[in-house]
């Protein structure tokens, strides 16, 4: 459950790298009685009091894990994702249950941005997605997407989602990035979860975001 958990996370558009300019100019964001606030993006989520939030280092671990997974024996795309962690931030991880907890599966939730200054083409979450899922579909895990690129508005903000699945030890795992263009950066929600209720339950938390 663990490794299938690290993947899940692991393979959510190269994640968790830390360019230096994106981490002074953005910053990491503060965790202040159960809420996280972003002042660059004008942006707060209320975090479930019972959920795990993740250090820096476990996930920058776990990136690492499910990076290498994804890209195999693929020089050129390690060295895609080398070039992409180096201009995406994370803000924070949240799993529902304590890594190791006896449990079918640990649903998560990611916030991130990725910086896209070189990329002018970019001018849409849409846009990112396309890059995304050739990225997904160029690794070694067998991705679906199964219904189309959609818009959802999000305290004001219209974020354009992506569905995707992919079945890892037998389960299937759902994923939908949340991406919206953003002054330079795109930022970023990453939904993974195995059932409906663990859907609803991070719908929940995506409910909570404020802008």
């Amino acid at each position: 459950m663990y490794r299938s958990v690290i993947v899940a996370i692991g393979i959510c558009l190269l994640l968790l790298g830390c360019d230096s300019k994106a981490s002074n100019e953005v910053g990491y964001g503060t965790i202040v009685n159960g809420v996280y606030e972003n002042k660059y993006f004008n942006m707060t989520v209320k975090l479930p009091a019972e959920w795990v939030v993740q250090s820096q280092a476990a996930q920058q671990e776990m990136t690492e894990a499910g990076a290498s997974l994804l890209a195999g024996e693929d020089d050129n795309l390690k060295n895609v994702i080398k070039e992409a962690q180096k201009n995406t931030i994370s803000f924070f991880t949240l799993f529902k249950y304590e890594q190791g907890t006896p449990v079918p599966f640990n649903p998560s939730f990611i916030s991130l941005a990725e910086r896209m200054s070189g990329f002018p083409g970019i001018k849409s979450g849409t846009d990112y997605h396309f890059h995304a899922r050739k990225l997904l579909e160029s690794g070694q895990l067998k991705y679906d997407f199964p219904n189309e690129i959609y818009t959802k508005d999000v305290s004001g903000v219209t974020f354009d989602v992506m569905p995707a699945q992919t079945a890892i030890g037998g389960t299937i795992i759902y994923q939908e990035y949340y991406a919206a263009k953003k002054m330079d950066y795109v930022l970023l929600f990453v939904l993974t979860y195995s059932s409906d209720m663990e859907r609803d339950e991070l719908n929940e938390i995506m409910s909570s975001v404020k802008f």
